[in-house]
């Protein structure tokens, strides 16, 4: 029985060598078979890419309700940045117009507001919608009664409080 057991210890190791024993490099003229790369398609890629993180605008859902005024909302961040790039250099002129304004609007993920100069209601007046679902910032600016519009992204699906707001205005309707 001794004999057996080294005889079959025997086959067990004879058959990890023979199966573990690489197969030969087969010849790339066969028939299907691919050509070895000629260059090393593991290459490192030095793009460096940066994700740029979407403020979430339910902070802002605490406005509804409230004036801009004692809020600050205006001042409040991201907002504050955006409203600057996205109107540059008619940043201050859109800050004057929300003077005088109504509570804050909140309905279907659209946070809105309006405001004017004091006195000039009518004529001065500025509104505000924030798609918080698509993330995108609508403007209308109207300084003497002629309105100019903004969004960021070029997109011109403005939301419909804002077009309404805009319609108060004769001279571009």
């Amino acid at each position: 029985m001794t004999m057996n057991k080294h005889l079959a210890a025997l086959y067990v190791v004879a058959a990890c060598i023979l199966g573990c024993k690489e197969s030969p490099v087969s010849n790339s003229k066969e028939k299907g078979a691919a050509p070895p790369p000629t260059t090393d398609t593991m290459m490192t890629v030095t793009d460096n890419i940066e994700p740029t993180q979407v403020a979430s605008w339910q902070s802002f859902e605490q406005f509804e309700g409230k004036y801009v005024a004692e809020t600050g909302m205006l001042g409040r961040e991201p907002l504050k940045s955006r409203i600057k790039a996205l109107l540059a250099t008619e940043s201050p002129s859109f800050a004057e117009r929300f003077d005088v304004t109504p509570p804050v609007e909140l309905e279907n993920d659209i946070l809105y507001n309006q405001g004017c100069r004091r006195h000039y209601c009518g004529g001065d007046e500025a509104a505000l919608a924030i798609d918080m679902r698509r993330d995108v910032i609508y403007i209308g600016i109207a300084v003497n009664g002629t309105v100019k519009m903004f969004s960021e992204r070029n997109d011109s699906a403005f939301p419909e409080k804002l077009l309404r707001w805009k319609l108060k205005f004769p001279s571009l309707n």
